[in-house]
């Protein structure tokens, strides 16, 4: 597998990043890269405020404001690297030898899809510094990130348990199938045991697809349980990751199905927030 790039920004959710992040690279046996993105990257370059305020008696104003632009701009980079040094040393005592660093000076979205080429999974933090003040607050980039990145994304939550059991929200549909063929052999889920549900009517067609895909899961050595519910999409996943305890939720961003127009859209933001566990994104 390719790296495991986990995005790190200094707030709440860095520590469970880092977490989550360790454990992937474990289960995987994958390099573990840290990323910074700073995110003013306008700090790198003094702006141009000659037209704004004028020259003559100006000048010493001008030359404090650009000297104090240039200080930021090297506070943030210092936090930055230290912020990196903090995850390589979390990650280290919980098994993870010679973690890498990046130090970007760019939005977060772009310093990701500048690495995308050789990253096999990005781990993000549920929530960013804009959602710490926030209670149930989606991170300003992350829905952005979920549409724009071509790679599985974990998305994860305050606080980190290792799963022991995942949950598939599946339809049989063509972009079903897909996302189950992925999950089927992604090594991030092997050992763990596989829980499939299919929102619905209790009816023979849909006790076929369950069955199909239970079938497809046990080829791959996956333990496989299956449940059909009827209902909300959203209400039955979480009422039976609940009753099961559901240690991870994986899910793809695929095709035009009901399971789509529940994920991408409005309710992506309903989801992640009401999710205490970690969202495998699967691309």
């Amino acid at each position: 597998m390719d790296k495991i790039l986990a995005c790190i920004d200094g707030s709440r959710s860095t520590a469970s990043v880092c977490d989550h992040a360790a454990w992937v690279s474990r289960q995987t046996h994958a390099p573990l890269v840290f990323l910074h993105a700073i995110r003013h990257p306008q700090g790198e370059t003094p702006a141009d405020y000659s037209g704004n305020i004028g020259l003559g008696g100006r000048e010493a104003l001008l030359e404090r404001i650009v000297e104090d632009e240039e200080k930021r701009a090297k506070l943030l980079r210092e936090q930055g690297r230290a912020l990196l040094d903090d995850a390589i040393e979390r990650a280290a005592n919980q098994g993870v030898d010679q973690a890498g660093s990046l130090l970007r000076n760019d939005r977060v979205v772009t310093a990701i899809t500048e690495q995308q080429a050789d990253t096999g999974l990005i781990v993000v933090g549920k929530q960013g510094h804009d959602g710490d003040m926030v209670e149930r607050h989606v991170g300003s980039h992350l829905e952005s990130l979920i549409r724009t990145i071509a790679r599985p994304v974990l998305v994860a939550p305050p606080g980190f348990t290792q799963p022991e059991r995942f949950l598939i929200a599946y339809d049989g549909s063509d972009a079903a199938e897909q996302t189950l063929a992925l999950v089927a052999e992604h090594p991030l889920l092997a050992g763990l045991e596989a829980h499939v549900l299919l929102v619905g009517s209790d009816d023979q067609a849909n006790r076929d697809k369950l069955a199909a895909a239970a079938d497809r899961l046990n080829q791959n050595g996956r333990s496989v349980v299956t449940a059909l519910q009827s209902g909300n999409v959203s209400d039955a996943v979480c009422d039976y990751r609940e009753a099961n305890g559901i240690g991870l939720l994986a899910m793809g961003a695929y095709g035009h199905s009901r399971l789509r127009s529940w994920f991408i859209g409005s309710t992506t933001t309903d989801m992640i927030m009401r999710s205490p566990i970690p969202l495998l994104i699967m691309r």
